[in-house]
């Protein structure tokens, strides 16, 4: 009998400083090869909602509650500074144990920016004022390890029964008293889908927080028709490709805060803490990442 081939193992250390985690290992495989030839199921139009237990739901959003309550939230941080009073602020749920910021200064802010990037450079992959990428903000892969407040309760619970590992993941809260956000507030982009898939999970919110996608422009344009608006419902699970420009936001003043869960998933590759390495898992060149999502691959709780 032919011996079983054994899947290649990424050390972190090992891989070089010069590119994020995730570039230094699709250098050293077949990875974007696979990107390019694993397609959807079938096509996705605008989100997919996945049921989730009412039991599950309100474990996890007294977990957040604990977790705001024990760790705070903070502001983005940017070459200007952190501000606390930004409608937007977050608790990051895993770090880089190797990240060094001067603007960091608890594990609960890892995954909020960069010290070296002014604001209008987080539209997205603004690197060219970094020499090095490895461990820094944009090393999606290097935030590998859970902070305290993803240890709470059901949210800890959750994490240790998902078959993905987490990488970059925070839970958020977006204040609408001051009233409705202007056009340019929030638009972003994220990783590909098959670096950096996310779970999106609403906890507390109402209907004046809108999620706003943009399927065509790279940059969004006001009165754009193909943008589509959305409302997501406490109760639920979300999944979409964040590799499209999309934000949050508040159509008019509300005194509810919208807090969300905002979890990254490795799709194609499992982190193993004893070595300190990345290996293909196995989803890796077989199933889209969110058909890992809405097949309920990620946890058996949630369905489509």
């Amino acid at each position: 009998m032919q011996a079983a081939i054994a899947a290649p193992r990424f050390r972190v250390r090992d891989l070089p400083d010069e590119m994020a985690v995730i570039k230094s290992i699709a250098q050293q495989s077949n990875y974007a090869a696979a990107c390019s030839a694993v397609k959807l199921r079938s096509s996705v139009q605008d989100l997919i909602a996945l049921k989730m237990p009412r039991r599950l739901f309100e474990g996890l959003r007294d977990a957040a509650d604990e977790a705001i309550r024990s760790h705070g939230v903070h502001g983005w941080l940017s070459a200007q500074g952190r501000s606390a009073a930004d409608r937007y602020l977050s608790l990051s749920l895993t770090y880089n144990p190797d990240l060094e910021d001067p603007g960091i200064t608890d594990v609960h802010q890892s995954t909020l920016g960069t010290s070296v990037n002014p604001m209008t450079e987080f539209y997205y992959g603004a690197t060219q004022r970094f020499t090095k990428l490895k461990n820094t903000y944009f090393d999606t892969y290097g935030f590998r390890l859970l902070t305290p407040a993803a240890r709470i309760g059901a949210l800890g619970q959750f994490l240790s029964e998902c078959r993905l590992s987490l990488v970059r993941a925070r839970l958020s809260v977006l204040r609408g008293e001051d009233g409705a956000s202007g056009f340019n507030f929030g638009w972003h982009r994220d990783e590909p889908v098959y670096e950096n898939v996310r779970l999106n999970i609403p906890l507390r919110s109402q209907r004046n927080f809108r999620l706003q996608l943009e399927h065509r422009l790279d940059r969004p344009q006001p009165g754009s028709t193909t943008m589509s608006d959305h409302y997501l419902v406490p109760g639920k699970a979300y999944t979409f490709d964040t590799h499209r420009p999309h934000r949050v936001y508040a159509s008019r003043a509300c005194k509810v805060e919208r807090v969300h869960l905002v979890l990254g998933f490795a799709p194609w590759f499992r982190y193993d803490a004893t070595s300190d390495a990345w290996q293909p898992n196995e989803f890796y060149g077989r199933v889209h990442p969110l058909d890992i999502l809405r097949g309920g691959a990620l946890h058996p709780a949630l369905r489509s």
